[in-house]
């Protein structure tokens, strides 16, 4: 029996990318997961494969945007297996404009789900973690939070956002048994991130970010299945061990 068999566990953004390989791997070493994501259809394939496969999977469509549907995800995770193990909090959105041609839609569109969602997400959590002294919540960041990147800057400050009120959690809620934890990455490919970005500006962002030297075409990216690896190395680690931080990128950069 692995280190996290019969664990019950959420997966935020779990359609494709990294939300979805995360589920795969913690499916694989024998986590209950119950997954939130907007393209239901996506997710309940998803779900069946993993269930193909062995494991334990239920889809829940889920638009981190709507607080209801977030408690609902969270909820349906405690009525069917009793109480939630772990909470990974993937699900993430943005845009590539500059800030004096930004949208106003965009931006909230941006924080309502990266920001408003992860607390809402956190919140539900611990309403069944902290009376059981036990849990683990496991936030995506990212490298942008911290790094000058122009034409992303609204992302990367939602994605601070998230980095600081993870260490906020982590203050508050020491002591009571649940671990917060968060991933930074750099530089994914192979997901769909990228897939509503303005076609009329990521070649001028992309031109930007390589001038930079944030961005190389030469150099390899890390995949969501090495971002999955990680998650899963930290959720694994016994109590009261806690990787609070980790950052995954690729050793060219």
């Amino acid at each position: 029996m692995g280190a996290l068999s019969e664990r019950i566990g959420v997966v935020t953004g779990a359609s494709s990318g990294i939300g979805a390989a995360t589920a795969r791997a913690l499916a694989g070493a024998g986590m209950r997961l119950v997954l939130g994501a907007r393209r239901g259809g996506q997710l309940a394939t998803l779900c069946n494969d993993i269930r193909a496969a062995g494991g334990h999977a239920h889809a829940v469509a889920t638009d981190m945007r709507d607080e209801a549907q977030v408690e609902r995800l969270v909820a349906t995770a405690v009525e069917r297996y009793g109480h939630l193990d772990a909470l990974v909090n993937n699900a993430a959105i943005g845009t590539v404009r500059t800030i004096a041609d930004g949208r106003t839609e965009e931006w909230r569109a941006i924080f309502e789900t990266n920001v408003l969602g992860t607390l809402a997400a956190c919140r539900a959590a611990l309403r069944n973690m902290l009376p059981r002294g036990a849990g683990d919540i496991l936030n995506v960041t990212s490298a942008s939070a911290h790094e000058a990147w122009p034409y992303l800057s609204v992302y990367a400050a939602s994605k601070a956002a998230v980095a600081s009120l993870s260490r906020g959690l982590r203050a508050e809620v020491a002591g009571q048994g649940i671990r917060v934890m968060t991933i930074e990455i750099h530089n994914v490919g192979g997901t769909d991130f990228a897939s509503h970005f303005d076609p009329a500006v990521l070649p001028s962002a992309i031109k930007r970010w390589e001038e930079l030297g944030l961005l190389s075409r030469e150099s390899p990216m890390i995949t969501a299945d090495d971002v999955a690896r990680a998650v899963l190395f930290q959720l694994s680690q016994p109590d009261p061990a806690s990787i609070h931080h980790v950052t995954i990128r690729s050793r060219a950069n």
